[in-house]
């Protein structure tokens, strides 16, 4: 019997993924696939980009993911901390690491494929495969089929202000529900770039879509149609404008489907 105990804490205590119980997560697509993976009850603290599910907004916050403070976390006591890649400087990675906490790094998905090796990766390492292969199999279901190419064109607007306008690209979450949706992406640049605004104004799209967080930082979707990098485009100028929640439209999460459905139902209206 004593043998028997003696293995069951060496197993445990040889895999500090298993054993933990304080787990801090540090960017939203994370937060979102833990706690649908079942594991928000071991999640005592997240950062202020994880903004579903509605659980984990009430839980405490540890800063952006990407300005981490190694003592805002630690105050939480983890035993585990979730982070994207980019979270933190360096040095406060190497402070948090030096401390004994079980640090994981995961890559941020940007496509369908990552998304599930996302997913995967999580349930093994929270010893929640099973239900890892169960989402999986569920976001397959609910994932609709791409629509045909329209003739419809937007834009996804991160900032607009005096220094110009920064839109998303090829290898963002925006540009995936664009392609799923059948509308023309007209930044081309990978990534979150600058757009020249003559470019802009010359493509002029049919709508622009942006997150929340930026339209109501600005004052609410007329405010920011009005900002003067915007002012001359016609969509702009009648604001055709989707807002559209930050994570849902910015981070790889099991909301996936919901997000397309949410931008496929604007093209419709707008080709009315």
């Amino acid at each position: 019997m004593q043998k028997l105990v003696f293995l069951i804490m060496l197993a445990v205590l040889s895999n500090p993924i298993l054993a933990a119980q304080r787990v801090v997560i540090a960017g939203g697509s994370l937060t979102d696939i833990v706690f649908a993976l079942g594991g928000g009850k071991d999640v005592v603290a997240v950062d202020t980009s994880s903004t579903s599910p509605l659980q984990a907004t009430q839980l405490p916050k540890v800063g952006y993911y990407r300005d981490l403070a190694a003592e805002g976390v630690l105050s939480q006591h983890p035993e585990l901390i979730l982070a994207l890649q980019g979270s933190g400087r360096p040095e406060v990675l190497t402070q948090l690491r030096s401390t004994g906490v079980k640090l994981n790094l995961y890559d941020k998905p940007t496509n369908i494929n990552e998304l599930f090796n996302l997913i995967g990766q999580l349930g093994r390492d929270l010893n929640r495969q099973s239900q890892a292969q169960g989402l999986i199999a569920r976001l397959k279901q609910t994932l609709p089929a791409k629509a045909p190419p329209s003739s419809l064109s937007a834009l996804f607007i991160l900032s607009a202000g005096d220094r110009g306008v920064t839109v998303a690209g090829p290898e963002t979450v925006p540009d995936l529900l664009f392609d799923y949706t059948g509308i023309r992406n007209l930044a081309t640049a990978p990534g979150y770039k600058p757009f020249n605004r003559e470019a802009m104004l010359v493509s002029a799209p049919d709508f622009l879509v942006a997150p929340s967080h930026v339209v109501y930082s600005l004052g609410g979707p007329e405010q920011f149609c009005q900002q003067s990098a915007l002012a001359l485009l016609p969509a702009a100028q009648q604001c055709r404008l989707l807002v559209m929640d930050s994570l849902l439209s910015m981070g790889m999460t099991t909301r996936l489907p919901e997000a397309i459905a949410q931008l496929a139902a604007y093209r419709e209206q707008s080709a009315l």
